[in-house]
């Protein structure tokens, strides 16, 4: 019985030290205020964390060395990586990105004539959630033009943000993170156009979102931009998900539980062709949709893309 109970004792002792909590807060480097909702990722075991409201973080990860490195980064801001061992409780300070240091503009907005995009209509509805897989904050992004009928200005005057409707979700409010993104080079999502992005949140049994930017007179790029939605991986958006998982031909994983974050954003099945710009966002940077796999036949050889509806001005 002693021999039993030591053992019993050392395998506590390993199992409680392999379990690591990281508690702190993440802050504006120079006003000292909180950052609400950056994100946490631990690249190397592909999972993170959102920080709260008040920017505070507290992060349980479990078989992993003190000498791991987590990665800080919010919206607007550069992202900053420390090991696990230099946290302890640590205030970690970002710097804003050279991106949100550059001269005020003034535009007037004249708002006489619109444009609204909608192709969705009839194409086939399809959810978009954690593209992760509920282990690290994600974001996913669709590619618009800039419209031939505006010569000059063009402005961002409204963004509507569907949502796919599933028994764990309907009845709750979500928090994410909307962003209006420049285009890089490569035609990927690059740096932000609305400072920090905006937090929108979704109320309870709400199908759709209809977001206003005219305030911010964000002036549309000759490039075009991207509409981009970020989950947020925060307590209040968690819900538990069961599902059957297959492995191969001869072995299913029946009724598995697994932690995930609303909303699930209502998307449309398209075909892969040279049209097709949507992306999403995983730990090595942004990926077009045409890198999933699409075998299931729920996609019928297509693939998943935001449906956004916006609304131009000049």
């Amino acid at each position: 019985m002693r021999i039993l109970l030591t053992v019993f004792l050392l395998i506590s002792v390993c199992t409680f030290e392999q379990t690591t909590r990281a508690v702190g807060q993440v802050v504006d480097a120079k006003t000292l205020e909180p950052l609400p909702y950056a994100n946490i990722v631990l690249e190397s075991k592909k999972r993170g964390i959102s920080t709260d409201e008040e920017g505070r973080y507290s992060f349980v990860i479990k078989e992993v060395s003190e000498n791991a490195i987590l990665k800080f980064s919010y919206v607007g801001y550069e992202s900053q990586c420390l090991e696990l061992k230099e946290l302890k409780g640590k205030v970690i300070k970002l710097k804003p990105s050279i991106h949100h240091l550059t001269e005020v503009k003034i535009f007037n907005v004249k708002n006489r004539k619109t444009k609204r995009i909608n192709n969705f209509l009839l194409s086939e509805s399809v959810g978009l959630g954690n593209f992760s897989g509920g282990q690290y904050p994600s974001t996913v992004a669709r590619f618009y033009e800039k419209p031939d009928k505006f010569e000059e200005a063009c402005y961002l005057k409204q963004v509507e943000i569907r949502y796919f409707i599933l028994k764990e979700t309907l009845s709750r409010s979500a928090k994410y993170r909307l962003r209006i993104m420049a285009v890089d080079k490569e035609g990927k999502p690059s740096y932000d156009l609305l400072d920090n992005g905006l937090i929108v949140e979704k109320e309870p049994s709400e199908y759709r979102t209809k977001i206003d930017l005219l305030p911010y007179k964000i002036r549309i790029p000759d490039q075009g931009f991207f509409i981009a939605v970020e989950h947020l991986f925060i307590k209040e958006n968690a819900f538990m998900e069961r599902k059957d998982y297959r492995v191969n031909d001869t072995m299913v994983y029946k009724d598995v539980e697994l932690r995930k974050y609303a909303p699930i954003f209502k998307g449309v099945l398209e075909k892969d062709d040279e049209d097709f710009k949507s992306y999403y966002k995983d730990i090595n940077g942004w990926r077009k949709m045409n890198s999933l796999d699409n075998s299931n036949s729920v996609f019928s050889g297509k693939l998943p893309a935001p449906a956004f509806k916006i609304t131009l001005t000049d």
